[in-house]
């Protein structure tokens, strides 16, 4: 899994604190990260969850694997916290809405072509019985 383009093992959920433990990236990615709007996406890129208002509050790093790092973050006290739940909530639920209209526009599609190709085939069978 990703979150915010940046390979993740896990993450988890505690009151107001959210920890995520990275892997194969470095300290100053994870401080570099805009941690306000955490989108947390398969491998394949499908987006699983949508975490908002919360803030860095410690990096540690794996003496023994660099690459490793985990971060604690903290929800931020004030009302925005609450409502960035709400449209995040909303953004995944229109992805999926999203992903479902491609996919059906795709089989309409997939279809359209199928019936054009017998369209063109009986053409063919009429224009021979013909000559």
């Amino acid at each position: 899994m990703k979150i915010n383009d940046v390979k993740a093992l896990d993450y988890r959920a505690d009151g107001d604190l959210l920890t995520i433990p990275f892997a194969e990236t470095s300290a100053d990615a994870v401080l570099a990260m805009d941690t306000a709007v955490l989108t947390v996406k398969t491998d394949d890129g499908d987006t699983v969850e949508v975490l908002a208002g919360y803030a860095l509050r410690s990096v540690t790093v794996d003496a023994k694997d660099p690459a490793s790092v985990t971060a604690v973050l903290t929800r931020a006290v004030d009302g925005t916290a609450a409502a960035l739940d709400r449209i995040s909530a909303k953004l995944v639920e229109s992805e999926k809405e999203n992903k479902l209209l491609k996919a059906q526009v795709n089989a309409a599609t997939e279809r359209s072509d199928f019936i054009e190709d017998c369209i063109a085939e009986m053409a063919v069978q009429v224009y021979s019985d013909e000559v």
